[in-house]
């Protein structure tokens, strides 16, 4: 009795070791397309992973940003795939080849990177823009629908993102505050990207719309998008998608404009946003990566203490090649934990260091991963550090230049006057736009004889 009693141990235990074990892997059977059978095996293995993620968010009902995540995570396949058998031949239709993939899926770092993943995209938010300086009047019509199509195609993804209505706002706000010269590209994305609060950035920089007469009185219409990629947290661009559609025929050629590009956003979108989940899914090796900026805390020589104590803490990596100018120094690292566990590891470093201590710094601005810092008694200006200029200042207060780095001299205080212009082909929509200053000089005042 107890021989038999000791075996039926001996075979549950062996049962339920078998189910743990079956429970940290899942068996999935997908399809993978590509332009050829390498590509289309690596793109099955993608949705293999993806599949296999749905286990994982399940189990983590906790977990934000499901679907991002999910995305994120099947950009990588390297540590996730136990094993796959490539099921028949490959089938070519249309220059596009499809394979059918049998995969064993790994779930135990599948759930590990995920939860490290939630961590650090809790607050992801897209913002899609451009440029009306920029945009012939005729084009912006189009552009705005495309991107109210590509705001929809966010939300059906669960992404966050900021809502076309607050970017016009933002918008008319950003030109008034812009000056006349300021035409950077870069300025105006991580301006629109800070004051809306959004970390990821899809500039439309062009469109294209090819419309003709067809022989049956319609117009056949193809339109093409150029979108550019942005992390506005550390103004890094990360490479640009052509949006492109299939030809459209109606009679009316502005249907037929608007049809061509929700064909063209829904066939581009996927690689768009691929862009951002790829970057994104280097962060599980590398961790995420924070832009850090010092005002009035030092030099480069003051900082190289403070550097040696980010190389040794393994949570910390990057290059650390600092940007030091007079006061100011910036420094890119990458982290692997949320912005407020980097910044309370930044100021117990700063307390510790001989050179910090006694300037008790402290945070100025948390704007993403962009995290600037400063001394309690001598805080930055937030204006200069946002390079954003004062507007209509009254007379005799100080202004602030736009520039990347603190400035001890004020502009002169100086009123613009202001004119309206024309935004789109709807006539009340429009921004104000500083209008040009008139120099006047003035005859010297005559000297009194006493």
């Amino acid at each position: 009795m107890t021989a038999m009693k000791k075996t039926i141990q001996s075979f549950l235990f062996i049962s339920l070791v078998s189910l743990s074990c079956f429970a940290q892997e899942r068996a999935v059977e997908v399809k993978g397309f590509g332009q050829n059978r390498n590509d289309a095996i690596a793109d099955g293995l993608r949705s293999a992973v993806g599949q296999a993620m749905g286990t994982v968010v399940q189990a983590e009902s906790n977990m934000e940003n499901f679907v991002l995540i999910k995305d994120v995570v099947s950009t990588r396949t390297e540590g996730y795939i136990k094993s796959y058998d490539v099921v028949g031949e490959p089938i070519v239709s249309n220059g596009i080849t499809e394979v059918l993939i049998k995969a064993l899926v790994s779930l135990s770092p599948l759930k590990a990177d995920a939860v490290m993943l939630s961590d650090m995209v809790g607050g992801i938010r897209f913002l899609a823009l451009y440029d009306p300086r920029k945009t012939d009047p005729s084009e912006v019509g189009a552009i705005d629908f495309g991107i109210e199509r590509i705001n929809e195609f966010l939300a059906d993804k669960k992404y966050r993102y900021i809502e076309k209505q607050r970017f016009d706002q933002l918008k008319n706000e950003a030109f008034r505050i812009f000056k006349g010269g300021d035409t950077s590209e870069v300025n105006y994305v991580q301006k629109l990207g800070l004051m809306s609060d959004a970390q990821f950035i899809i500039y439309i920089k062009d469109i294209t719309i090819r419309s003709e007469r067809n022989a049956a009185g319609a117009f056949n219409t193809k339109v093409i998008l150029e979108a550019k990629a942005y992390d506005n947290c550390t103004a890094e661009g990360l490479g640009t998608v052509v949006l492109e559609g299939g030809w459209q025929a109606l009679p009316d050629q502005q249907a037929a404009v608007k049809m061509a590009v929700t064909d063209a956003v829904a066939k581009g979108m996927d690689r768009l946003l691929f862009l951002f989940n790829s970057y994104m899914g280097r962060w599980v090796n590398n961790g995420m990566p924070y832009e850090l900026r010092f005002y009035n805390a030092g030099t480069f020589r003051d900082f190289r203490n403070l550097r040696r104590k980010l190389s040794d803490d393994p949570q910390f990596g990057g290059n650390m090649e600092p940007v030091s100018v007079a006061n100011y120094t910036k420094l890119n690292v990458t982290f692997k934990k949320k912005p407020a566990d980097l910044t309370d590891k930044i100021l117990d470093y700063c307390d510790e260091d001989e050179f910090f201590k006694p300037l008790r710094m402290d945070v100025e601005l948390l704007y993403g991963r962009q995290i600037s810092f400063s001394p309690t008694k001598q805080k930055a200006n937030l204006q200069q550090q946002l390079e954003v200029p004062v507007i209509q200042p009254t007379p005799g207060s100080p202004t602030t230049q736009p520039v990347n780095v603190p400035t001890t001299q004020p502009a002169p205080p100086s009123k613009p006057k202001t004119e309206s212009i024309s935004l789109s082909s709807s006539p009340d929509q429009t921004i104000r736009k500083a209008a040009p200053k008139k120099v006047v000089k003035k005859a010297p005042a005559k000297s009194k004889k006493k």
